[in-house]
């Protein structure tokens, strides 16, 4: 009771240092342990996380191809990918093993017909409707999977049903979705029935039926100059049978040789792979065939997208990784200076001579000056780590742009160990503060111990005297 009733009343003694111990302990564990769980999560969404990803693949023009298309001359449509060109790349996946699952996207320009009216927007200006193929783009789909890549948007249907995408010999053949602003525009209802009129020939038109309308709900990212001049609002989407059934994929019919202008549709075929690694393989693969072609580039739009989505995440691991290593050194640094001030001091000085004067061990008062450090740095650095631990996901989340931090047990052992081994090694170095009082100083030519605080030792203990000293040095009492 001697040493931890002596360890307490020193701290109470220095209330401003204890203080700001404590301070600095909460906040290098809070933020240690904050800023270790950004930086694990960081690692692992570029490592495990990014391996478990399913991978797509698209052959496509290079930005470079896609500057020599115009939304205003037909004849750049040669730059466009072709069913040809990409039974070149299945073929060399096929003949190495690779299976092939791929989604189907079609677009063509068309024209308004009769009382139907497009959207203003875009970038087509003044240009006529032979020039451009019209206003509308008629896009489809050959799966549900083939919508959700749809780079002028993802949308949802706020009226009526989505596409069918049935196969079977009763497939919806004119079922469309149009957009809320275009349906408002025009007087269109769910049911309602439209004519479009063929990029090619204005004479050529096309029945509809509004199946369902739509929205965006997300911004476009259309790279093909043709879809990106037009006001997207003015898109019409439909399944890929409705699509051919209207004679816009000329393809279909072994003709894509002599198709050319608007006729020739922009085709896009992404490739499922079933992860990262797979990806890389095909890319190998390919390369080694000499492929892609010259203007024509291999990217994988669903690992694009996810590195894209951890840019904020990068950002705020750097961060914290550099804020971790000045918080650990500039904290472990302040809180070595307190430590050493706090027993270095010449009140101290006054106390282990006293101590030591009345047969109290160096061991015992080392052991005192080491429960100092740990009454304040143990309960602080664990709540320091139990807080910086339940806030680590949502301060993660709301600073990385929605991905979550979590600490992991893993993370939060490594703080234990790590943590006990820096107070233990504070601890030590209060400790040794009384090998190095030296004999001498007890018979410094003071005149007396000093103005110290109360310090008592147990008569009980030591076998020879209890001494109370007040903070006046001429009232000090001594009993036998």
């Amino acid at each position: 009771m001697f040493v931890l009733s002596n360890a307490w009343r020193a701290l109470t003694r220095f209330k401003g240092r204890t203080a700001l111990t404590a301070v600095i302990t909460l906040a290098i564990a809070f933020g240690t342990v904050a800023g270790l769980s950004i930086v694990q999560e960081d690692n692992t969404a570029h490592g495990d996380t990014y391996e478990s990803q399913q991978a797509t693949m698209a052959i496509r023009p290079s930005a470079a191809t896609w500057k020599k298309v115009s939304p205003t001359d037909s004849s750049t449509t040669k730059n466009y990918m072709t069913w040809a060109t990409y039974t070149e790349y299945a073929t060399v996946m096929q003949t190495a093993g690779i299976s092939l699952d791929f989604m189907v996207t079609e677009t063509v320009p068309a024209r308004v017909s009769g009382d139907l009216k497009a959207l203003e927007g875009g970038s087509l200006g003044s240009a006529s409707d032979d020039e451009t193929g019209g206003e509308l783009l008629w896009r489809a789909f050959w799966t549900k999977d083939s919508a959700k890549t749809n780079d002028l948007g993802t949308y949802k249907i706020v009226d009526g049903k989505a596409l069918n995408y049935d196969t079977s010999s009763d497939v919806d053949t004119t079922g469309a979705l149009v957009s809320k602003a275009f349906a408002d525009a025009n007087g269109l209802k769910v049911g309602d029935k439209f004519k479009v009129a063929t990029a090619s020939d204005a004479s050529k038109t096309v029945e509809l039926e509004v199946r369902g309308i739509y929205e965006y709900t997300s911004e476009a990212n259309a790279l093909n100059p043709v879809a990106a001049a037009r006001n997207r609002e003015n898109t019409i989407y439909t399944n890929y049978p409705a699509f051919s059934n209207a004679g816009l994929d000329p393809q279909s019919s072994d003709t894509s040789a002599k198709a050319e202008g608007w006729d020739l549709p922009d085709l896009d075929v992404v490739f499922n792979l079933t992860s990262p690694s797979v990806y890389d393989q095909v890319v190998s693969t390919l390369k080694k065939s000499k492929l892609p072609a010259k203007g024509y580039t291999i990217s994988s739009p669903s690992l694009d997208a996810y590195n894209e989505s951890l840019e904020p995440l990068d950002t705020l691991a750097s961060r914290a990784k550099t804020g971790v290593i000045v918080l650990l050194v500039a904290g472990g640094a302040l809180l070595i200076a307190l430590v050493m001030v706090g027993v270095w001091t010449s009140k101290r000085d006054d106390e282990i001579g006293m101590a030591l004067a009345c047969g109290v061990t160096r061991g015992r008062l080392g052991w005192q000056f080491m429960l100092e450090t740990f009454f304040v740095v143990v309960p602080c650095y664990a709540i320091g780590v139990v807080g910086g631990a339940f806030a680590a996901k949502p301060l993660g989340q709301a600073l990385s742009g929605g991905h979550a931090t979590p600490v992991t047990s893993d993370l939060v052992w490594k703080m234990v160990w790590w943590g006990l081994g820096a107070i233990i090694v504070l601890a030590i170095l209060a400790a040794l503060r009384t090998i190095w009082f030296g004999v001498p100083k007890m018979f410094a030519a003071d005149g007396d111990w000093g103005a110290t605080s109360a310090t008592t030792i147990d008569a009980a203990e030591h076998g020879s005297a209890t001494i109370t000293e007040n903070t006046d040095d001429t009232n000090a009492e001594a009993k036998a």
